[in-house]
């Protein structure tokens, strides 16, 4: 193995964090947060512009929050010196969506959890409906990389290996120019489309049967594809009983939809009223109008979709932006 190989490998292994003493600048509470130092880019980017690291999951450590009253933000937002009136408001407004024991460990607290708190704290400090909207899109993302069980045995990898989803980003197929430039999202949604088609024929038997069928729910919920996602835990609750595993990964992937569900409809609330007010530029409101075309997609709105993926093509001239929109548009009326 070269050494170049040998050093992604190294890198595939996880993320580097080191620990860091936080002072909250709410309530002064001193707690450790994990700062991440290094990731990897390999793991591909959704449409509504999650972020993947490869066999890892770093997002929920970008944030943190102080357990003892639930502020949240990332590393600047701790430096802040905040008005007495101000800290009053976020002790008595932040409301966790599941309890935080004072003692807790930043790994222990979910990252949706942290993520809706910096949402919270965001409206109650008085600042832009993007900027609660973004903090509730990365706790959606959260609850889709969290949803997205990973099997812990042999077969699961074999067959994961068998149709090329544990490829490392080295050997990741080349474009025309050599380069590894393919995008490892798009790569595995189009793996998955294989997979459903050997499926369908009757090509995967015995202990495949089932697992096959949790690989394509697998491979959906890691993209938050909720439609998909939900045809096949409907097979598999069919298949209920064969295998204890799959049964308890299945009950904790389905409750990971409805957990961004809530979140998604947050955040198009509050990019719609950004677009609605026009008080950002325009770069940023093509944006905001794209994910909100996005939003509504994965959350089922075809009609509501096209609309803001028109909204977006009307205020942006970003190429990339526009492409995007457009291909997302297109996908509306595909069967």
């Amino acid at each position: 193995m070269n050494v170049l190989a040998t050093l992604l490998l190294a890198l595939c292994a996880g993320d580097e964090k080191k620990s860091i003493d936080v002072v909250c600048p709410v309530d002064g509470h001193k707690f450790q947060a994990l700062e991440v130092t290094a990731t990897n880019p390999w793991g591909g980017r959704d449409a509504d512009f999650c972020r993947h690291a490869y066999k890892t999951t770093p997002l929920e450590y970008y944030v943190w929050v102080c357990p003892a009253c639930g502020y949240s933000g990332v590393k600047k937002d701790f430096d802040l010196k905040l008005a007495d009136e101000e800290k009053r408001i976020l002790r008595d407004g932040l409301k966790p969506a599941l309890p935080i024991k004072k003692s807790a460990r930043q790994p222990e607290i979910p990252g949706h959890v942290k993520y809706d708190l910096m949402a919270q704290a965001a409206r109650l400090r008085g600042l832009t409906a993007a900027d609660a909207g973004k903090a509730w899109l990365h706790a959606s993302w959260s609850c889709r990389q969290q949803g997205a069980i990973n099997l812990e045995f042999d077969e699961w990898e074999t067959l994961r290996t068998n149709y090329g989803f544990n490829r490392l980003p080295l050997d990741m197929p080349k474009e025309k120019d050599g380069k590894t430039t393919r995008d490892r999202t798009e790569y595995e949604l189009q793996l998955v489309q294989k997979l459903e088609k050997d499926i369908q024929d009757k090509k995967v038997f015995g202990v495949n049967r089932i697992l096959a069928r949790y690989l394509a729910a697998y491979t959906w919920r890691k993209h938050g594809e909720h439609a998909e996602t939900t045809r096949w835990l409907a097979e598999l609750d069919a298949m209920k009983g064969e295998n204890s595993v799959v049964d308890d990964a299945v009950s904790r992937m389905r409750a990971s939809i409805d957990l961004e569900k809530g979140y998604q409809k947050k955040a198009l609330e509050q990019y719609a009223a950004e677009v609605g007010r026009a008080a950002a530029d325009k770069r940023t409101l093509g944006e905001m109008a794209y994910l909100a075309g996005e939003l509504q997609r994965r959350l089922g709105d075809s009609k509501e979709a096209a609309s803001w993926y028109d909204k977006a093509l009307e205020l942006s001239d970003a190429e990339p932006l526009r492409k995007l929109a457009i291909d997302q548009k297109a996908r509306l009326t595909r069967p």
